[in-house]
């Protein structure tokens, strides 16, 4: 098991049952209706984050997006399972005994159940970290990207504003040199 994993496994499934999921928000027309005109607003202007905890948080998004993608895979189906019951008890339950999170798998009785288990939890641990720093990495390429194309634009735009600031001077100067 990797500790690290674990702990933001844990995180996501704190805050899908704080929060919800993202996708549980009220539609726009619903919100007008209930407010009568645009409802009050209580975050700051140009985060990403959703106001007054709706959804869960950014690092939760990408695990989330993590399993996704390990769900993808050929047996990933029964990783996502695994994360879901171990990390995300349904709404109203408590959190389920090993013993019941085995039976919920359908892993078998006993310790070839447990070995299992383990073997499949850790399976699951492995693939997410892998998955979680192939996104970083991918994240990292399109920063590098984007600050090589904003470099360009930024440097086209110095070039653009000298360039007409040495025309605009010669208009203004033109009377004074006479």
């Amino acid at each position: 098991m990797i500790e690290a994993i674990e702990d933001l496994l844990k995180h996501w499934g704190e805050q899908h049952r704080k929060n919800g999921s993202a996708g549980g928000l009220g539609s726009t027309l619903g919100t007008i209706l209930e407010y009568g005109g645009c409802a009050p607003r209580g975050g700051v202007y140009g985060t990403r984050e959703l106001v007054a905890g709706a959804g869960p948080d950014h690092v939760a998004e990408e695990v989330e997006a993590a399993l996704v993608a390990v769900g993808a895979a050929a047996d990933g189906g029964a990783l996502v399972k695994l994360a879901q019951v171990r990390y995300r008890p349904g709404a109203g339950l408590d959190e389920l005994s090993l013993a019941e999170q085995i039976d919920v798998l359908e892993l078998g009785r006993g310790a070839g159940g447990r070995s299992a288990y383990f073997r499949l939890l850790d399976r699951l641990h492995v693939r997410l970290e892998a998955e979680l720093l192939a996104r970083l990495e991918r994240l990292k390429v399109r920063r590098r990207e984007s600050g090589r194309a904003g470099g360009k634009v930024r440097a086209a735009a110095v070039r653009q504003a000298k360039a007409a600031h040495r025309a605009r001077g010669v208009e203004l100067f033109k009377g004074e040199k006479a």
